[in-house]
C-alpha cells in the first residue's frame, strides 16, 4: 500500500542521513570569511548573465532584467541551446570586468568557472530553487534583486571551491542511494518506488558498493553513501537546516555511512563517519559512478577524485553582507544531510 511504502522511505532517508551528533542550537546568520574588511572595488564593465529556465522562471517572474538595465548593468538572457560557459567568455573577450550569474547553483558553478579562468570577479544573483552557494555568501534569497547592488562597487572576498576530477561544484556531491535513484529512468512518475528500488539493490547488489580514500591514506570500504561539500556544513535550523559559515578552510567536509547502513530497516544510524580533508579519492569496480553535482545528476569516470582549490575564486558582495558577523560553529542534523543530499533530475542547469 501506498501509505506502508511511504513509511519505508521515511525509515530509508532517516538512515541514510543519520548523524552521529544532533545539535538543536540556533546560529547567526551567514557570514563568507572571518575577519575581512570593508574594502571595496569598482567596475566599469559588469555583465549580468540569466538563466531563464532556473527557479520556475524566477528572474523573469521578478523583473531582474528590467531592474538591472535600469541599474546600468548589461545583461545577457540565455536563450534555449545557448552554453553558459560560452556567454560568460564571451562577455570577458568583449570587455567585462565582472562577471554575475543568476540561476541556480549548477549555472552559478559555471560561470564561477570561468571566472577562475580568465581572471575575473564572480557575484550571483540567487534566482535558482535552493539558492545554497548565495545562502551560504550571506545574500538576500528573498530579495535578489539586492545582490545587484555590488555589480558596479563591491567586496572582494576570496573562497575555495570544490572540484570532482578537475570538474568545479560549488556546494557538495553525493553518491550513493540519491545518486542512483535519480538514474532510474521512472524517478520523476515514481520517486517512492525509485529510492526502494535503489536501496535494495545498494544493499544487495555486490557491484553496487565503493571505497572512499582520505588524504591520509585511510581507506574505507563498502561504502553506500558519501557526501563531500565544499567546506564543511553546520546545523543552522529550519527550512534549510545545514549550511557553511566558512567557504575559506581549504577543506571538503565529507559524511559517508557504509552499504549496510543505507538500507530499509537499517538500525546502525549512529555509523556515519566524517571527515574533514582536502581530497578524497572514490574507486569502484564500475567504469562510471552515478553522482549529484550540486543538485543534478551525471555520470563521472571511476576512480573519482575530489579536492577543493584554495582560495580560488574571487567572489564581490554588497558591502552589508561582508558586515555580518560569524556565529557559532554547530554541527548537521539528520535532516541536515538528507536536504542537502538529494539531487534532481536534468534541468537548464545542465546547460554547458
Amino acid at each position: 500500500m501506498a501509505w506502508k511504502r511511504r513509511l519505508v522511505v521515511a525509515a530509508l532517508i532517516g538512515g541514510i542521513v543519520a548523524m552521529l551528533l544532533v545539535w538543536r542550537r540556533r546560529r547567526q546568520p551567514h557570514a563568507i570569511v572571518e575577519g575581512e574588511t570593508a574594502d571595496t572595488i569598482t567596475f566599469k564593465k559588469p555583465v549580468l548573465i540569466i538563466n531563464p529556465g532556473s527557479g520556475s522562471g524566477k528572474a523573469a517572474k521578478i523583473g531582474l532584467a528590467g531592474a538591472a538595465e535600469k541599474l546600468g548593468i548589461e545583461t545577457i538572457v540565455r536563450t534555449k541551446g545557448q552554453k553558459i560557459r560560452k556567454l560568460a567568455r564571451k562577455a570577458v573577450d568583449n570587455g567585462c570586468d565582472h562577471l554575475i550569474i543568476a540561476g541556480g547553483d549548477g549555472s552559478l558553478a559555471r560561470v564561477a568557472d570561468v571566472a577562475i579562468e580568465r581572471g575575473v570577479p564572480f557575484s550571483c544573483v540567487p534566482s535558482g530553487t535552493r539558492n545554497h552557494f548565495a545562502m551560504d555568501l550571506g545574500l538576500d534569497r528573498s530579495d535578489p534583486v539586492k545582490a545587484l547592488s555590488a555589480a558596479f562597487e563591491g567586496v572582494p572576498v576570496n573562497v575555495d571551491v570544490g572540484r570532482i576530477n578537475n570538474r568545479i561544484f560549488l556546494n557538495n556531491v553525493s553518491f550513493g542511494v540519491y545518486a542512483d535513484a535519480i538514474a532510474n529512468p521512472d524517478y520523476r512518475n515514481d520517486r517512492t518506488g525509485a529510492l526502494l528500488e535503489a536501496s535494495k539493490d545498494t544493499v544487495e547488489a555486490t557491484g553496487s558498493a565503493f571505497s572512499v580514500e582520505d588524504s591520509e591514506g585511510t581507506v574505507h570500504d563498502d561504502i553506500g553513501m558519501l557526501l563531500a561539500s565544499n567546506n564543511p556544513y553546520e546545523f543552522i535550523g529550519p527550512p534549510d537546516f545545514a549550511g557553511r559559515a566558512r567557504l575559506d578552510t581549504g577543506l571538503l567536509g565529507a559524511a559517508m555511512m557504509d552499504r549496510t547502513s543505507v538500507g530499509p530497516g537499517s538500525t546502525r544510524r549512529s555509523e556515519v563517519l566524517r571527515r574533514s580533508t582536502p581530497t578524497l579519492k572514490v574507486s569502484s569496480d564500475d567504469a562510471k559512478i552515478p553522482v549529484g553535482i550540486d543538485g543534478s545528476l551525471h555520470k563521472v569516470k571511476a576512480p573519482v577524485t575530489i579536492s577543493i582549490d584554495d582560495h580560488a575564486l574571487t567572489v564581490v558582495l554588497p558591502v552589508d553582507v561582508v558586515k555580518r558577523q560569524l556565529g557559532e560553529h554547530v554541527e548537521p542534523t539528520d535532516e541536515a544531510l538528507g536536504h542537502l543530499s538529494g539531487v534532481r533530475g536534468s534541468s537548464q542547469d545542465s546547460n554547458e
